[in-house]
């Protein structure tokens, strides 16, 4: 039996709940959260697919399970947001998985592990699970630190989501301030910039990137793994730019931890290059989607 709490985030991805909902059946968690979004009105046969995906998650195994069902269609990430702080409102620490992620067995216990060893760390706020370079290198130890939070399956505490704000009422200068202590790079420096007026500035909720800054706000840093741990299968519909991201998993266990608590900034680089710089436009084609159109968010 797998002691740490599982929270599984649900919508209408039949298939893809049940294929996630087959691996975790074989760790066989103690206790399991379940938060679905409501169907969406405008999407036709969407409660059919709601109801569906939502009956695949019947835990034959002793196990503590609560469930967050939405008769409303609210969103990707108010469902998120809400989801997790209702996890949190029972639970000092969890693992947050997707419906549309496929983790790897080892994913579990590096979680298990890391939530141990950096539950008294404040700086430590989250685990993530996603290696996404093109090349693979010999590498020391099994994870790194960067400022980064990568969500396709993670692990986090109480402790870091507390003050998490969706609705971004921070004031903006200090904001800014924050940026600019932890972006050094000109491009990446005006990039954090527009991304963070464009969230407020429309009020759009992306809770990735409201997320992030919440990290950067309480001083934190990220656990990024040296293998990919979970894949997107989301990404197969995607463009082929995003498909490029949907790595294959390995195994990760034992765990060789770095020596000190240091950010990688060459991986930062790298990352942000690749995967964020182009995502500015990713957000108001979502959002004309989700707002205008009535359809969900891909992500």
């Amino acid at each position: 039996m797998f002691k740490t709490p599982i929270l599984l985030i649900l919508y209408n991805r039949v298939e893809e709940t049940h294929n996630l909902f087959q691996i975790i059946r074989k760790i066989k968690p103690e206790k399991l959260y379940v938060a679905a979004d409501g169907a969406n009105r405008n999407i036709p046969l969407d409660y059919q697919m709601c109801l569906k995906a939502r009956s695949v998650i019947m835990p034959e195994w002793k196990c503590e399970t609560k469930f967050l069902f939405h008769d409303e269609h609210i969103g990707r990430s108010k469902n998120v947001y809400q989801a997790i702080s209702w996890m949190f409102k029972h639970e000092e620490e969890g693992i947050v998985l997707f419906d549309d992620t496929m983790p790897n067995l080892d994913f579990f216990h590096y979680c298990e592990q890391l939530l141990e060893k950096y539950r008294d760390t404040p700086e430590i706020m989250h685990i993530g699970a996603n290696y996404l370079k093109r090349k693979k290198k010999y590498l020391k130890n099994s994870y790194h630190y960067t400022a980064y939070s990568f969500t396709w399956g993670f692990a986090t505490w109480r402790r870091a989501w507390q003050g998490f704000d969706l609705e971004m009422k921070k004031n903006p200068e200090e904001v800014f301030s924050v940026i600019d202590r932890y972006v050094s790079n000109p491009i990446e420096k005006l990039y954090c910039h527009r991304i963070y007026n464009t969230l407020r500035k429309h009020n759009l909720d992306y809770w990735e990137y409201q997320y992030n800054f919440h990290i950067w706000l309480n001083n934190g840093l990220c656990i990024s793994p040296n293998v990919n741990l979970v894949t997107n299968v989301g990404f197969k519909k995607r463009k082929r730019r995003i498909r490029k991201l949907m790595k294959e998993t390995a195994p990760i266990l034992p765990l060789q931890h770095p020596g000190i608590i240091e950010r990688n900034r060459r991986s930062d680089n790298y990352i942000f290059k690749k995967v964020y710089l182009r995502s500015l436009s990713r957000i108001f084609t979502d959002w004309f989607n989700e707002v205008i159109l009535g359809q969900e968010k891909k992500l």
